[in-house]
């Protein structure tokens, strides 16, 4: 697969060519799309990417035919002791330039060790395009979290501020009715806590939201302004498959981390037979063709060939070494422990990410569940806090039952919004864990927020 084509993912492609939203409010599918766009992150990953493709190209490099040329260029001086007629030698002096170069072609015929080598980088190339995937999927499911993390905290802001103003008007009525001696100055304390605890969580949810906002900037390069917002009558579909072990297959065949993994495994045992090589010849076939030539020639011999001329020469030719002092045996042995670990590192991997697939299966199974309770929870506060406010206004009960049934209306409200987003988070989470987080499915949730 080409690194364009992976980098992106079939998920990032159709971010790139998702329409555009109004400039001043982001959905889901926009916000990844800028995050894809923008995330030095993903840029990264893909760089990565972009190396590991290279691999395969310079391992089977040494698999196909090499043709090198050398040449060279010297001034001689030869002396040698010539025969003289008279009886004896005599010293002689001969200079001369000799021009030299030649080509030689050769192709390997068996190369244990480079054909193993070229295996396990095409293995590398393609546990770097699904680990690529993984850490793409993994990025985009986590500007998710963040972008569902701000509402949750705007969310969280809004009951605070509600809730604050709501007891700063029971303080207020609560003086009021005592100073008339309608009731004791305790209930005036007891609304005044009430009220600065109130307080205190709305001042600690506008540093979550500042917070969430930061994180989800950082993500996708900008400031995100407005986003929005999830719909209040959520879709409590059962998920499909709708079974544990059908979603823990899925992982199994689908997840790129675990992919990854187990083509990592796949490429250590492929190094470890290309240093078994070490103890096999290497052979090749080649062709050579030398020229040698003399010039400049002067002093006694002025007609002496020293070899000039041309050479061809074809054969094969082997190499083999017999004796590397413990060099090989301790390659091949590094590379056994380091195919073993790759292997008990595939297992783990298979472990922890079909445990995941099932937890958040059942975890989502949870969710619409409980999401419907708060649901029902909330009614029930809102119905439990106007009696008691019936009752307070008439006097058969009195401030503290009033404060704990407001207070209890607003956790019963957050708890229902903190329920929503949970089950969206969670949905996209088991979609994760099987490595099916498409455009399809971001849509989906996409489709969930209001215009």
């Amino acid at each position: 697969m080409r690194l364009r084509h992976l980098a992106t993912t079939a998920l990032a492609l159709s971010l790139l060519s998702a329409p555009s939203v109004q400039a001043d409010t982001l959905d889901l599918l926009a916000t990844l799309r800028l995050a894809d766009q923008n995330d030095p992150n993903l840029a990264a990953i893909r760089a990565s990417a972009r190396a590991a493709e290279q691999g395969p190209i310079i391992a089977r490099a040494s698999l196909l035919p090499h043709l090198a040329a050398n040449g060279s260029l010297g001034d001689t001086t030869l002396k040698q002791d010539a025969p003289n007629p008279m009886g004896g030698t005599i010293p002689t002096r001969t200079d001369y330039r000799s021009t030299q170069w030649s080509v030689k072609l050769s192709q390997p015929l068996f190369d244990w060790s480079s054909w193993h080598q070229f295996s396990a980088a095409k293995l590398q190339l393609s546990q770097a395009q699904s680990d690529a995937l993984d850490k793409t999927q993994n990025l985009f499911m986590a500007v998710s979290e963040a972008y569902f993390d701000v509402l949750r905290a705007d969310d969280n802001l809004t009951l605070a501020i509600a809730q604050e103003a709501a007891l700063n008007r029971q303080r207020d009525q609560a003086e009021a009715r005592f100073k008339v001696g309608l009731i004791a100055r305790a209930d005036v304390m007891e609304a005044e806590a009430q009220r600065d605890s109130a307080t205190a969580q709305r001042l600690t949810a506008e540093i979550g939201l500042s917070n969430s906002r930061e994180k989800l900037n950082a993500a996708v390069g900008r400031d995100i302004g407005k986003l929005a917002r999830l719909r209040e009558d959520l879709p409590l579909d059962a998920p499909v498959p709708d079974d544990a072990e059908a979603w823990a297959k899925l992982a199994r065949e689908r997840n790129p981390g675990l992919v990854a993994a187990r083509l990592q495994s796949q490429a250590a045992l492929a190094a470890r037979q290309a240093q078994r090589g070490g103890y096999l010849p290497q052979v090749a076939l080649f062709a050579s063709h030398s020229v040698r030539e003399n010039t400049d020639v002067s002093g006694a011999n002025q007609s002496i060939s020293f070899n000039a001329g041309e050479t061809d020469v074809v054969g094969i030719e082997a190499q083999w070494e017999l004796f590397a002092s413990g060099r090989t045996r301790a390659l091949v042995q590094q590379a056994t422990d380091n195919a073993e670990a790759s292997k008990q590192s595939a297992l783990a991997r298979e472990h922890q990410i079909v445990t995941a697939a099932r937890t958040s299966y059942l975890t989502l199974k949870v969710d619409s569940a409980r999401l419907q309770a708060r649901q029902r929870a909330q009614a029930s506060a809102q119905q439990a806090y106007t009696a008691t406010k019936a009752g307070y206004d008439v006097g058969t009960r009195n401030i503290v039952d009033l404060l704990l049934a407001e207070t209890n209306l607003y956790l019963a409200k957050r708890d229902y919004a903190n329920a929503r987003y949970d089950y969206v988070i969670n949905s996209l989470r088991l979609q994760a864990a099987a490595g099916m987080l498409s455009e399809a499915n971001v849509a989906k949730v996409n489709s969930w927020l209001m215009p």
